[in-house]
């Protein structure tokens, strides 16, 4: 079957003003009008996060081509449109009002970041456009609105979640940190150094570094291995925890290493090789899962890409497939949508079951994941709860 795509690059500076209104107006009813349903997805395609928007893009294009040519939905085919935001969070409003200006939108995927997630969810909001971040994890995100939905368990939760895992399963109560001085990493280390204090244990050492910038980050390590923890924690994106962990062993600093759910990508393991052995981590999926969709979009994915899936493949994929199930129970009525998806419970995706609280964020239980022989594996018989 011809794959359908739809790829549309940032709208030019200059719709800034209409931010604080939103720009054209259509009716909930009306962006469903015609022989198609209209999704738009925003997510960083070019720049140094487009490894993640282009994930994004291959997980979705699976997912509409399926769905395409087993009748679409209610007998319309979905039509997506990407927009790239280069992970800028200006390009990000930019694009959030070229979408509501044209009207025929009836629903949004992305973004990938929080700070661009963020800046284009007011206008979506006050058009009235749910709006579904696969991996938006900022508390304050779907603050913004009733409109406003994550896939990600928030990144306050998670913190604290790996703190406990770290402190009652694994038995560590000295801790490094080092994370990345932006909003998500500050905001991950400070639930987790609460959160260590919170379960008895301490913080040795809690260093920063500017994320995709700093290269050098033999001052900060060795002010780590000064304080002589007994485990680090690393709050980063993969191509900076694989720098980190590469100098950690030039420095002969040698403890167990736990991290963020982002250093899941097969790019990572390429990249940090060996260094990567025993890391530990927490996944809100399970690795091993056997569900026909899961299989069937891990068998795909690998397929077309020839990686294997991570939370950036299986909660897009949950993000387009819940906007899809609303559009079918609610006939693309976007206010019926809104209601719809806020109603989920215990919801089986392929990024693991998982019901909306109240500020229409998912709670899931996690998974412990580490790296042995470099591929991930499943801790078996470890489930960490809230």
């Amino acid at each position: 079957m011809k794959k359908r795509r739809w790829l549309a690059g940032c709208l030019a500076m200059g719709c800034l003003a209409a931010a604080m209104t939103g720009c054209g107006s259509s009716s909930a009813e009306g962006a469903a009008d015609g022989d198609t349903y209209k999704i738009a997805v925003i997510a960083p395609l070019t720049g140094d996060a487009a490894q993640y928007g282009m994930t994004y893009q291959n997980t979705l294009d699976i997912l509409t081509d399926k769905v395409n040519a087993e009748g679409g939905v209610n007998g319309k085919q979905v039509e997506v449109t990407y927009f790239d935001d280069k992970k800028d969070a200006k390009e990000a409003l930019n694009i959030a009002n070229k979408i509501v200006a044209d009207g025929s939108y009836i629903g949004v995927v992305g973004s990938q970041t929080s700070s661009c997630s963020m800046a284009a969810a007011p206008v979506f909001q006050e058009e009235g456009i749910p709006m579904i971040s696969p991996q938006a994890s900022n508390p304050q995100f779907t603050e913004i609105g009733d409109y406003i939905f994550s896939m990600q368990l928030s990144s306050s939760y998670e913190a604290e979640l790996t703190a406990k895992m770290i402190v009652e399963n694994y038995g560590y109560k000295n801790i490094a940190v080092i994370y990345s001085n932006d909003d998500w990493g500050v905001g991950v280390n400070t639930q987790f150094t609460d959160s260590i204090g919170e379960y008895g244990g301490s913080i040795s050492a809690d260093e920063t570094f500017i994320a995709g910038q700093t290269k050098d980050f033999t001052p900060l390590i060795s002010k780590m291995k000064e304080s002589a923890p007994e485990a680090v924690f690393v709050a980063a994106l993969y191509s900076d925890a694989a720098q980190i962990l590469q100098q950690m062993k030039n420095l002969d600093f040698e403890v167990p290493v736990f991290a963020t759910n982002t250093l899941y990508k097969q790019e990572f393991l390429d990249l940090a090789g060996a260094n990567a052995e025993g890391i530990l981590m927490l996944n809100s999926f399970e690795l091993e899962n056997t569900d026909e969709e899961y299989v069937y979009l891990k068998d795909a994915y690998e397929e077309k890409t020839g990686n294997q899936v991570d939370t950036y493949v299986t909660q897009s994929y949950d993000a387009m497939n819940l906007l899809l199930k609303a559009i079918e129970a609610t006939d693309g009525d976007r206010v019926k949508m809104r209601d719809w998806i806020a109603d989920v419970k215990d919801y089986r995706g392929v990024s693991g079951t998982f019901s909306f609280n109240d500020v229409r964020v998912p709670i899931k239980d996690e998974y412990v994941f580490t790296i042995t022989d470099g591929a991930y594996a499943q801790v078996p018989d470890l489930v960490i709860k809230q």
